[in-house]
């Protein structure tokens, strides 16, 4: 149910709607009766929370002072327009409560960047998103031979290499690191290719070559 039609169901339940099309719908649309029976029973429990009469002698003293000509008529007339605009109020205030909380996707946090370089000519970009820990991996010369590269990551004040996975040699590819992994990646920690079988080190550890490396910094 749209919250054009929720709406519509609480006006129908407070009386506040008699256009002949949404009363014919309400009289066919089982959804939409159910919910004006919800809403009859919200404020029916709204309304026997409020106290009666709080102020007894209120409409008269508001009577006295209007002008002269202003008659029953026209007093009749502002008590209805007070209690619908009261009522379109709780509606409101009720909707925008139930509502649910939009949630905002994260902001970028501070980039951060390194530039991976070695002996054999090897070269590739990593830019990592601190906020969302979105890590991409862009090489620009790579040669992985008959296996595959593997990324690993030096935690600043470690000397043991974690592995991030295996790369793409050819073209950039990102992925979200996990919480486990995001907590090992801060500016300073080093970033390492090393050449191993195909799927990766056997070993948890590299087992071949290390053709690149280079720190993260923060931009």
């Amino acid at each position: 149910m749209t919250d054009e039609d929720d709406l519509l169901a609480a006006e129908l339940a407070l009386g506040l709607n008699d256009d002949p099309a949404a009363r014919a719908r309400l009289a066919g649309d089982a959804a939409l009766a159910e919910r004006a029976a919800w809403w009859e029973q919200r404020f029916a429990g709204l309304a026997a929370a409020l106290p009666q009469d709080a102020v007894p002698d209120l409409w008269p003293r508001i009577a006295a002072a209007l002008p002269q000509n202003d008659n029953a008529r026209g007093l009749l007339r502002w008590k209805l327009v007070s209690a619908a605009m009261a009522a379109v109020a709780v509606v409101a205030l009720v909707m925008v409560a139930q509502r649910p909380q939009i949630a905002l996707p994260p902001q970028p946090g501070p980039p951060a960047v390194a530039s991976l370089s070695g002996e054999r000519g090897s070269a590739l970009a990593i830019n990592y998103d601190t906020a969302s820990h979105r890590l991409t991996v862009a090489p620009v010369k790579l040669d992985s031979g008959k296996g595959d590269a593997e990324l690993w990551v030096i935690p600043v004040g470690s000397e043991q290499p974690i592995s991030l996975g295996v790369i793409d040699a050819v073209k950039p590819s990102s992925h979200t690191l996990n919480p486990s992994q995001a907590r090992l990646v801060a500016p300073g920690a080093t970033f390492a290719i090393s050449l191993e079988p195909t799927g990766g080190s056997p070993t948890g550890k590299p087992t071949g070559p290390v053709v690149a490396s280079g720190k993260l910094i923060e931009t």
